[in-house]
């Protein structure tokens, strides 16, 4: 069951968890054995050692859930990303030690050989809460009656977001349903344009994504590709302010990974563009950017990192 973007829902009906920066995953446990399934249905259990031991806390359930890795204290999916793509035994028990990660459950999907998914969240819930998972690597994702409080408290610890569940919600496997809301901590960031690549399957030249970058003091650097949210309408006025800017070379201070600047259309950084962006990572790249707009109030001198 997927979680549908929107605002925050209020009222009794609606319970509020933190939604984790981390790998959804399932953990099927029967006879003794814990197979972890990723959102694509993909075993992933050899890659995650630590999270395998539910099968001697549990006897036949399917916990639905999230594995985070800590950064600092706070999910970072950047250290999650050293383990998810991980197949080889020996190397996963050796990121067990070095960078282990927490799964956090949030539904029980079955219970003693009993499928869970047509009752209210409000009755899964309470079984999950009644479960020991005490030294199984595995926590209970906790979950919160004033919805407002906690996406404040999740934007203040530079988290995620929030999701919100319908209590009596069914568990609808698959589905983006509109029982679960989640509503993401989103940043506003201006950038200069230092390059643009073409949109793929056509013979005009296209602007299909920007390269964009933020001033610091060693020189514009490189903040990541923006596709999403471009329009018909942009494209057209970003093809022709950044049409007279071409140059041969990249603008950016430092070293553009190869599969960004493959195609790439270096320009001057003189055009300044809106970007929403979920958070920039500790390398300096902007997290499921989005295109928002060309800022022609702001000169390219007065762009600078957002706090």
């Amino acid at each position: 069951m997927l979680a549908s973007a929107g605002p925050q829902p209020t009222g009794s009906q609606w319970i509020h968890e933190v939604k984790w920066d981390g790998m959804r995953v399932l953990a099927d446990v029967r006879d003794g054995r814990t197979r972890l399934l990723s959102r694509t249905g993909r075993d992933i259990s050899v890659g995650f050692p630590e999270l395998g031991s539910l099968g001697a806390h549990l006897s036949d359930v399917v916990l639905d859930g999230e594995i985070i890795a800590l950064a600092g204290g706070v999910p970072s999916f950047e250290a999650l990303a050293e383990r998810i793509h991980v197949s080889d035994r020996h190397r996963a028990e050796e990121y067990a030690r070095t960078l282990p990660v927490t799964a956090m459950a949030f539904d029980l999907l079955r219970l003693g050989g009993r499928e869970l998914t047509d009752r209210p969240w409000h009755e899964r819930r309470e079984l999950l809460d009644s479960l020991s998972l005490d030294g199984s690597g595995w926590s209970r994702s906790p979950v919160y009656e004033d919805g407002a409080a906690l996406l404040a408290a999740t934007r203040a610890q530079g988290l995620e977001g929030t999701v919100a569940k319908r209590r009596s919600a069914t568990y609808q496997s698959g589905r983006r349903s509109r029982d679960w809301i989640k509503t993401l901590n989103r940043n506003q960031q201006a950038c200069l344009v230092g390059g643009w690549r073409q949109q793929t399957g056509t013979s005009n030249p296209t602007v299909g994504a920007l390269l964009v970058g933020i001033p610091g003091p060693a020189g514009l650097r490189f903040a990541g590709r923006v596709g999403s949210g471009l329009t018909r309408t942009t494209e057209q006025q970003l093809r022709a302010s950044l049409a007279p800017l071409t140059r041969p070379d990249s603008p950016f201070a430092d070293t553009i990974p190869r599969v960004d600047a493959a195609g790439t259309v270096w320009v001057e950084p003189r055009v300044v563009v809106e970007v929403r962006h979920l958070l920039i990572t500790s390398a300096g790249r902007m997290r499921q950017p989005v295109f928002r707009g060309i800022r022609t109030d702001l000169e390219p001198e007065g762009v600078r990192l957002e706090s």
